[in-house]
């Protein structure tokens, strides 16, 4: 026998091996269990139901998710961004690991290939290159969860100050606290209106009150604007303190603050433009210049 046929006898031995025990790990994995009816109770009763995994049923990347949630502490989750975009943990979870395991797969492709054309690397290449694309892969969920939500939050300081408003002519129309809250929410049908209508219908079935409901809110998915908000609607509440007027500034001076944000990123746009235009005629002029100075070099 040959040393090319033994070596690639011996790879595909190590190939077989490899596959068979990631194989069996993933069906380990998949296999239904029956959940621990106190722990999820606790959990239920801990955290917002959203993120909290199902108990059972659902696709491959649902159970894969569970699995892998039993496993990663919450401390390592974005919860804050998470909540926000309303994306289970588990799913999250899923596919981080199923990039990450494409990555890792796509080398080990390669590199199967590279041993049938009769190449052959050393063995660190492969094994570094599948751990360093499946690391990479899995951090892009991570990214684009982090993104969303960044986009999410300006969503919401830019439409937050019309809910606000509303709010106010609905108090000063003669409404209850929960009611102009709860009006305000329904007159609205983007992702942050139904959300606060959300939470004031969940407040309103658990006998809970609407601001402390919007403050865990404001403080669970990362928003400083709601939970102000849910304080200073607190002083209408619970002590009968008149807001319209200290709403009315707040919206006001949301929308100025919003009105200098969009300036300051306007501001940028423009000097980024003006970066790019005055490289356009460094070029420019180089390239017309260039046929005068090689003529006079030449000379």
């Amino acid at each position: 026998m040959t040393p090319l046929v033994t070596s690639l006898l011996q790879w595909s031995l190590l190939a077989g091996v490899l596959f068979g025990a990631g194989l069996a790990l993933i069906v380990a994995w998949l296999v239904p269990n029956r959940p621990h009816l106190g722990a999820f109770l606790d959990a239920l009763a801990a955290g917002p139901a959203r993120l909290l995994p199902t108990a059972a049923g659902g696709d491959l990347l649902d159970r894969l998710g569970r699995r892998a949630l039993r496993h990663v502490p919450t401390t390592a989750l974005p919860t804050v961004d998470l909540d926000l975009l309303t994306i289970p943990p588990h799913r999250y979870l899923a596919r981080r690991a199923v990039l990450g395991a494409l990555g890792a797969g796509l080398v080990t492709i390669v590199t199967a290939a590279l041993y049938a054309l009769g190449l052959r690397p050393p063995v660190v290449v492969p094994v570094v290159a599948s751990l360093g694309l499946g690391l990479l892969l899995s951090y892009l969920p991570a990214l684009e969860v982090k993104a969303q939500a960044a986009a999410r939050r300006d969503e919401f300081s830019f439409a937050f100050g019309a809910y606000v408003d509303l709010v106010a002519m609905e108090h000063h129309s003669g409404a209850g606290t929960r009611q102009a809250m709860e009006i305000a929410a329904a007159g609205g049908d983007s992702w942050m209106f139904e959300r606060l209508a959300e939470e004031l219908r969940r407040s309103r079935l658990t006998g809970q009150s609407p601001w402390d409901a919007l403050e865990r809110l404001g403080e669970r998915i990362g928003l400083a604007d709601l939970t102000d908000f849910a304080a200073v609607m607190r002083l209408s509440g619970e002590e009968g303190g008149a807001i319209d007027q200290t709403l009315r500034a707040r919206a006001a001076a949301m929308r100025q603050t919003r009105l200098a944000q969009g300036i300051a990123e306007a501001g940028k746009v423009g000097e980024r433009i003006s970066a790019v235009t005055a490289l356009l005629a460094v070029v420019f002029m180089a390239l017309v210049g260039a046929p005068a100075v090689l003529r006079f070099l030449t000379l």
